[in-house]
């Protein structure tokens, strides 16, 4: 019987135990999330946004600021971020304030920077603040292949050229390789000067 009294005892304090650790564990993760704090919603509207996931961080200034509550894709362009922000923060941005979502750190997750506006005028719960997408790995590497491919026709083009004007092909290639039609461009140029000098020398008399 004591035996009996002894183990429920145990078994009682192992869950209240395992219930109170529960109860912490869901309140520091529910304030790290602002689940529990005095927040307000708040709106930008991205093309694309770059692996950022639920629960990530918003900075204003450096300073956390929230955390990102919801990712709504609208269509194949237009993804809507909703982010619950601390009110105490919220009067400090302003409706010109821009959205950027940046990794945090070398290998970290993504977070969305808020970059201060120059206005007046403090955003309003409910509405969108401007937003600035960064431009891709993928959309700079492609923009380098389409380069390199326009210098490489580029390129293939002028060797043709070149090579048609060394044989003799083309206005450009008979004056460059027509020795009889060098020296005539050679002497009329210097009968030009003959010229240039003799009419020169009337004028002034």
């Amino acid at each position: 019987m004591e035996e009996t009294t002894t183990q429920k005892f145990k078994l009682g304090i192992l869950i209240i135990l395992g219930t109170l650790t529960f109860i912490t564990a869901i309140y520091f993760i529910g304030n790290k999330q602002n689940l529990f704090g005095r927040t307000a919603i708040i709106y930008a509207v991205f093309n694309n946004v770059n692996g950022l996931q639920l629960g990530n961080n918003i900075r204003y200034s450096g300073i956390d600021a929230g955390t990102v509550r919801r990712i709504e894709m609208v269509n194949d362009t237009v993804i809507r971020v909703e982010m619950a922000i601390e009110r105490k923060i919220l009067k400090h941005i302003k409706t010109d304030a821009v959205a950027t979502i940046s990794s945090d750190g070398l290998v970290g997750s993504m977070v969305i920077n808020i970059i201060p506006g120059k206005g007046n005028q403090p955003v309003k719960e409910g509405s969108s603040i401007k937003s600035y997408s960064r431009i891709r790995t993928e959309d700079i590497l492609k923009t380098l292949n389409v380069t390199n491919e326009n210098a490489a026709l580029l390129t293939a083009d002028l060797l043709k050229i070149t090579g048609k004007i060394e044989k003799g092909k083309g206005s450009v290639g008979v004056l460059l390789n027509d020795t009889v039609m060098a020296s005539d461009m050679k002497n009329t140029i210097h009968y030009l000067k003959i010229s240039s000098m003799e009419t020169t020398v009337s004028v002034k008399k």
